[in-house]
C-alpha cells in the first residue's frame, strides 16, 4: 500500500515522505537555524535540544492520521485527519508528559480550525498503513502505535482546551512553524496548488530571500 499525503483523482500527487522532507526545509532552515529552539525551550520549560527535536517530530507526525488504511485505500480526501493525527501523536509523545500533550494539541490545530461542523467518528478500520508508519518512524525516531488510539471527540476537545489554558503560548509557538511548513510543502509538491495562506507564506519567504515560488509554473 502506498504512503501518500495528497491524492488527486485517485492518483498520488504528493508522497508522504516528500511532504515531510520538504516541510523540514522550513523547520530547519527558517526556524531552528535562527535559534527558535532556544525560544521554544523557554516557553515549554525544557532544554533547547529537546525543544528542537520535538518541533521536528511534531512536523514529521502532523499528518500521521493520513496513514489510516481506509484513507490510503480510498485514495481521496482525509477528513478529520488532524484529529486522528493528534490521537496517534499523543500516544507517541506520552513519555514527554505535559509537553507531549502540548505538541499533540498543536498537531490537532494545524489546519487552524477549532470550531467544526460535525464530529469525527471512530474509523471502521483503525489500522495504520505499515508503509506509511515505516516512513514516519524512520524520520522521527519514534515508535508509533499500529492502530489509532480512540477518544471521543468532545472528551478530547475538553482535554485540549485544558492544555491550552495551561500553556496557550506553547501550543501556538509549536503551531506556527507547523502551519508554515505544511503549506510550504503542499504548495511546492503539488505544483503550486495551495491556499491563500500558502501564498502569504511565500511572500514572507521572498522577503527573507527564499524566492522559491519562482520555479513554479503559476508563481502562486
Amino acid at each position: 500500500m502506498s504512503a501518500c499525503a495528497f491524492f488527486e483523482n485517485g492518483a498520488c500527487v504528493e508522497p508522504m515522505e516528500a511532504h515531510i522532507r520538504k516541510g523540514l526545509e522550513i523547520i530547519d532552515g527558517l526556524y531552528l537555524r535562527r535559534s527558535y529552539a532556544r525560544f521554544l525551550s523557554r516557553i515549554l520549560n525544557i532544554d533547547s535540544k529537546l525543544a528542537g527535536e520535538l518541533l521536528r517530530k511534531a512536523y514529521i507526525l502532523h499528518d500521521v492520521g493520513k496513514c489510516l488504511e481506509e484513507f490510503q485505500k480510498r485514495r481521496a480526501s482525509f477528513g478529520f485527519h488532524e484529529f486522528y493525527s493528534a490521537l496517534v501523536a499523543r500516544e507517541a509523545f506520552r513519555k514527554y508528559g505535559d509537553v507531549g500533550d502540548t505538541v499533540s494539541v498543536a498537531i490537532l490545530l494545524h489546519h487552524h480550525d477549532w470550531i467544526r461542523i460535525g464530529a469525527p467518528k471512530r474509523p471502521e478500520n483503525s489500522g495504520l498503513c505499515e508503509e506509511c508508519l515505516s516512513v514516519l518512524e524512520e524520520l522521527s525516531g519514534e515508535r508509533l502505535p499500529r492502530k489509532t488510539p480512540w477518544k471521543n471527540w468532545n472528551e478530547f476537545m475538553q482535554e485540549a482546551e485544558e492544555v491550552m489554558r495551561r500553556n496557550l503560548r506553547g501550543v501556538y509557538s509549536l503551531l506556527l512553524p507547523l502551519v508554515v511548513a505544511d503549506n510550504y510543502a503542499a504548495a511546492l509538491n503539488r505544483g503550486g496548488k495551495g491556499s491563500t495562506l500558502g501564498k502569504e507564506i511565500f511572500e514572507v519567504l521572498k522577503v527573507r530571500g527564499w524566492d522559491v515560488a519562482r520555479g513554479l509554473s503559476n508563481r502562486l
